[in-house]
C-alpha cells in the first residue's frame, strides 16, 4: 500500500532529472499520488521522470533500460538516433534481445530477437554496430533514406563504404538484404548533409552519371577555390545545394555568391538547387543537369532519363524544410 498522499512531500533531487521506477519511488517513501501528480510524467509503464525534463531519445532509452534485461541492445532507429544519425522520426524505442530471452511487451518499446547481436558502447548505451544498424534498417527504410544514413555513418567515421558493402554482401536470409546491397553500393564519403545525398541519388537513379561529392577545386596556382557539394570535373560542372541556413546566415550567403562568381570566371557552370528543386520540381531539375552535361559533351550521356527515379522522388507539394 502506498504512503498517504502529502502534496508537500519532499522529493530526492536525483529523481527530478533522470528516469526512475515507480517501485523505487515507493521504496524512498514517495506516494503514488506524488509520482503520478504534476511534478512527474510517465515515460513508460512504471517509469517516470521529472515533469520539466526535456524529452529526448537518450532519456527514453535510459528509461527503457530500467525495464530491460542486461543483454538488451538498442538497435534499428534507436541505435541511429543515439548516434545523432539522420533517420525518419520514430518515437518508439527499439531493442534487440538474444533469441532465447522472452519478450516483455511494453507500449513504446519495440523488441526484436536475434540469434546473435554484436554490440558496442556509445554514449553510455549498448547499441548495435553501424553495419548491423544499417542492415536492420534496410528492412524498414526506403532506398533513399537508407543511403542518407549510410553516407552520414561514413561522414562521421562510424564505418566505411567498404565495410557497409561487405556487411550487405555477407548478409543472407534477412529482410531487406537486396535493398541493403543496392544502397551500400550508392554510399559515398565526403557527404556533408542528407540533402546532398538526396540530390546525388536523384541524379543517379534517373540514369545520369554520378557526380563526385566533396571534391576540391583549385586555381591555376594550386590554391583552393571551392569544394562544391557535387561536381563533374572534366566538364567543369558544379552542383550546390542551398538549405535555409545559407539564407539565414547572411555572411555565409555572400561568401557563397563570391565563390560561385569566381568559379564561373574560371569556366565552371554552377547549378544551385534548393529543397523546392528536389521535392517539388525534380523533373525540371533533372533536365537542367542533363542539359548542362549535354552542353559540355559528357561522353555516352543517356538521351533520356530513366523513369524509375520517380519511384524514389515523387513530387511533393506540402510545406518543405531543408
Amino acid at each position: 500500500m502506498s504512503p498517504p498522499h502529502r502534496p508537500d512531500q519532499a522529493v530526492p533531487a536525483y529523481l527530478a532529472d533522470q528516469p526512475f521506477l515507480l517501485r523505487e519511488a515507493r521504496q524512498l517513501g514517495l506516494s503514488e499520488d506524488v509520482v503520478r501528480g504534476q511534478r512527474f510524467r510517465r515515460v513508460f509503464r512504471g517509469v517516470y521522470v521529472g515533469a520539466g525534463t526535456p524529452d529526448s531519445v537518450r532519456l527514453r532509452a535510459g528509461a527503457a533500460r530500467l525495464l530491460l534485461p542486461d543483454a538488451a541492445v538498442f538497435s534499428h532507429h534507436t541505435a541511429a538516433q543515439l548516434g545523432d544519425l539522420p533517420v525518419p522520426d520514430e518515437p518508439a524505442i527499439h531493442v534487440t534481445l538474444p533469441q532465447e530471452l522472452q519478450r516483455r511487451r511494453v507500449p513504446g518499446i519495440v523488441t526484436h530477437r536475434s540469434l546473435s547481436v554484436t554490440a558496442q558502447s556509445f554514449a553510455g548505451f549498448a547499441v548495435t554496430t553501424p553495419e548491423r544498424t544499417f542492415l536492420d534498417l534496410a528492412g524498414k527504410l526506403s532506398l533513399v533514406d537508407l543511403t542518407v544514413l549510410g553516407d552520414a555513418m561514413v561522414r562521421r567515421h562510424f564505418t566505411t563504404a567498404e565495410r557497409l558493402r561487405e556487411a550487405a554482401s555477407a548478409a543472407n536470409g534477412r529482410r531487406g538484404v537486396p535493398l541493403a546491397r543496392k544502397s551500400a553500393a550508392l554510399v559515398r564519403p565526403r557527404v556533408d548533409s542528407p540533402m546532398e545525398t538526396r540530390v546525388r541519388l536523384l541524379v543517379v537513379l534517373a540514369g545520369l552519371p554520378c557526380p563526385e561529392p566533396g571534391r576540391e577545386i583549385l586555381d591555376e596556382y594550386g590554391q583552393w577555390v571551392a569544394t562544391p557539394d557535387l561536381l563533374y570535373r572534366a566538364q567543369q560542372i558544379a552542383i550546390e545545394y542551398d538549405g535555409e541556413l545559407h539564407y539565414r546566415r547572411r555572411r555565409k550567403w555572400r561568401q557563397d555568391l563570391s565563390t560561385r562568381d569566381l568559379l564561373r570566371e574560371m569556366g565552371w557552370h554552377v547549378i544551385v538547387l534548393t529543397a523546392e528543386d528536389v521535392f517539388r520540381t525534380p523533373l525540371h531539375t533533372l533536365h537542367r543537369i542533363h542539359d548542362s552535361l549535354a552542353g559540355r559533351a559528357y561522353p555516352r550521356l543517356p538521351a533520356t532519363l530513366d523513369p524509375r527515379w520517380e519511384q524514389h522522388f515523387p513530387p511533393r507539394f506540402d510545406t518543405l524544410s531543408a
